[in-house]
């Protein structure tokens, strides 16, 4: 249920997204010109595998200047593949002929932060009353944000980061806090689970290309824990209408309209190039702005935490065309999917459609107005149950009315009790008279919560069924399996993988367990370091595709596991390399960790030195700065703010090369914490 649950507290607004562009290697696709040293390699600027940054030859310096400058390039294909529009801004590619590039792309000093901006609440849907009148009054001017104090003081402790920086189809919101303020206090602030990409969807707009023209779906909880006296318990029921425990809020996000400030509509040509070398010239900023919709509601005992159930309606084979003058990402838009529940006892069918629902942009390419940007009005829309043969529509869905801001995108639809029996037994579907079935409902809908995750490259095991998801503790991955809206443990699965890097030739579908039923822990093999992505299909379903590049990010479950590279012996650096965490010896020197560490933290994301240059030993060489990064690269702080590198990607052979290297100036692994 989540988000289906009441009271909901629907929200928009805008979130700055200041991701670094570096690591994106979005220009793969490119290949350095003939009569270069590196003809024909493809134009990348990160090995992920293996965690390093792409030299060329070049020194630190040298590389520094190339990646912030326009250069020519090669050879193109046609970039029309989902992995292209995710990101690449700037190419002026067409076939066969010279393409023109800035390698670091459009923001390359981003921090990887979040902040929201002017997220505030829409709309309450309580038609219960269960929310007392002075919360009620509060919650009607309140903005949510990633804040942790509610006056001038507060910053915002949101990041995104991608689990596999090639590929778009994975995406990690880390938080320290989730805050709803009124006023100059907060009615909720804690700290949420982590949010992970759902349904990214490239044909959203029917008016914009790229990036610009796509969406993405994130949802995460803050537990019950986390909100103890908070005015907000006030307004929560403390069961569920089935007897469940209340066990905290959940806040589903959909972002979209992805814009950058300088962005190539306002910047064709030439002058995207010369606007982007002159704000590299100062180490400026070129964070992206999404518009953003959400809902909160209460989170009940068993529930889901990282996206809603419910019945599963995923887009068919019919499509929108895209309206004669407007640029999109293709000839045809579709829906993204949708979930609906149904209340058996007081006949009310629930669909969430804020995933869905595309819009036609119609703005001055201005990423901070939002009121431009209006759902595409195609036609009547219809939810209908498909029963017996027979098609009822239950509802027209008034989805053009932006008044909907209001109640987030959900819509309640009562219908005759006479339907009930249709409506549970039957395939819930979303139509036009003129597209025909655009969404319909699939019998199973496989999801899982630990769909991004971190392993560690190990050669002395087979498989491992452990994997770090948002703290120091590893734990186990699966998939659920829901059947109209149940949780069903006798469906057997097929689980597949792929091996999604280097991105310009991933590998193709090899199989994992078969059979495989809801809930049990998933084993994978890690002896080789880069990126698999795990997808699931009923046993009597057909295969999913045999080439990655044929994958649905749309509609297949997906868990994405990054198997970090342990691959380098580094025992002649330490004391006695038998110890659980070793001391460094005289061969472990700065230049050392700068080489095998530090440099692929330098280079690629330039925010992590603005205020300490990570390439400068005078000011790492000294107890309180080594105690610093001992503090901030420990497994305790992985899942907040402040953990080092923002990334998230540094290996255990190589956290401990770097506390090695820390405990030098201690002497012992008995070092003091530093105060920081």
């Amino acid at each position: 249920m989540s988000i289906f649950n009441f009271p909901r507290i629907n929200i928009k607004g805008l979130m700055a997204v200041n991701v670094g562009t570096a690591n994106n290697d979005d220009y793969s696709n490119d290949v350095f010109p003939p009569g270069s040293q590196y003809a024909g390699q493809p134009v990348r600027l990160a090995d992920s595998v293996n965690v390093q940054p792409l030299m060329y030859g070049m020194t630190d310096d040298e590389w520094i200047t190339w990646v912030q400058t326009k250069g020519t390039f090669s050879d193109p294909p046609a970039k029309t593949t989902a992995l292209q529009m995710a990101r690449s801004e700037g190419s002026t590619a067409t076939a066969d002929a010279p393409t023109y590039l800035i390698p670091a792309e459009w923001n390359f000093y981003g921090d990887m932060g979040l902040t929201m901006m002017g997220v505030a609440v829409q709309g309450v849907t309580d038609p219960d009353k269960i929310i007392p009148d002075y919360l009620l009054s509060e919650l009607q001017t309140a903005t949510l944000s990633f804040n942790n104090r509610p006056d001038q003081t507060g910053r915002s402790t949101g990041m995104l980061i991608d689990i596999n920086p090639e590929d778009p189809s994975n995406s990690q919101i880390f938080a320290d806090f989730l805050s709803l303020q009124s006023g100059n206090s907060f009615l909720f602030s804690g700290k949420p689970s982590k949010a992970i990409t759902r349904w990214i969807n490239f044909q959203r707009n029917v008016n914009l290309t790229g990036p610009n023209g796509a969406a993405a779906s994130f949802q995460c909880v803050i537990p019950l824990s986390e909100l103890q006296g908070q005015p907000i318990l006030d307004g929560m029921p403390n069961r569920s209408p089935s007897g469940q425990p209340l066990a905290g809020v959940v806040c589903r996000m959909v972002m979209f309209r992805s814009m950058q400030g300088i962005n190539t509509f306002n910047y064709p040509g030439d002058t995207w190039f010369d606007q982007i070398e002159a704000l590299y010239a100062k180490k400026g900023l070129n964070p992206t702005y999404v518009q953003l919709q959400g809902t909160i509601a209460p989170w009940f005992e068993g529930e889901m935490k990282s996206a809603p159930t419910g019945r599963y309606l995923i887009p068919g084979t019919n499509t929108i065309p895209v309206p004669a003058g407007c640029r999109a990402n293709g000839p045809a838009v579709a829906l993204a999917p949708a979930i609906a529940t149904i209340d058996p006892v007081n006949y009310v069918v629930s669909i969430d459609l804020s995933a869905s629902l595309p819009e036609k942009y119609a703005g001055s390419y201005d990423p901070m107005e939002t009121s431009t940007n209006p759902k595409y009005d195609f036609g009547t829309l219809c939810l209908d149950i498909v029963y017996q043969g027979n098609t009822t529509t239950i509802a027209s869905i008034p989805y053009t009315d932006m008044d909907n801001d209001k109640t987030g995108w959900l819509f309640d639809f009562p219908f005759d009790a006479g339907l009930l029996t249709a409506i549970q037994d039957g395939t819930l579907a979303i139509s036009s008279p003129t597209y025909g079935t655009l969404l319909y409902e699939s019998i199973y809908y496989v999801v899982s919560d630990q769909s991004g995750v971190y392993a560690e490259q190990d050669t002395t095991v087979a498989t491992t069924s452990q994997f770090r998801d948002y703290g120091a503790d590893t734990t186990e991955i699966s998939f659920t399996v829901f059947r109209k809206g149940a949780i069903d443990t006798n469906t057997p699965l097929a689980l597949w993988y792929y091996d999604t890097t280097p991105n310009q030739q991933p590998g193709n579908r090899q199989p994992l367990m078969l059979p495989y039923t809801s809930g049990q822990p998933i084993s994978l093999p890690v002896d080789s370091p880069g990126n698999r992505l795990i997808t699931a299909v009923p046993a009597t379903y057909s295969l999913p595709p045999l080439s990655y590049g044929q994958f649905s990010l749309l509609t297949f479950p997906i868990i994405n596991i990054r198997i970090l590279p342990n691959n380098v012996d580094y025992s002649q650096y330490y004391v006695n390399p038998e110890d659980p965490q070793p001391v460094g010896n005289e061969l472990l020197t700065f230049d050392v960790i700068y080489n095998e560490v530090l440099r692929n933290y330098y280079l690629l994301y330039p925010a992590m030195s603005m205020r300490i240059p990570l390439n400068d030993p005078t000011y790492w060489n000294d107890a309180e700065m080594a105690g610093r990064l001992m503090q901030r690269i420990s497994l305790d702080y992985w899942a907040l703010s402040e953990a080092m590198p923002r990334t998230r990607d540094l290996s255990a052979s190589r956290r401990t090369l770097l506390t090695a290297w820390c405990l030098k100036f201690f002497g012992n692994t008995n070092a003091p914490s530093p105060v920081v």
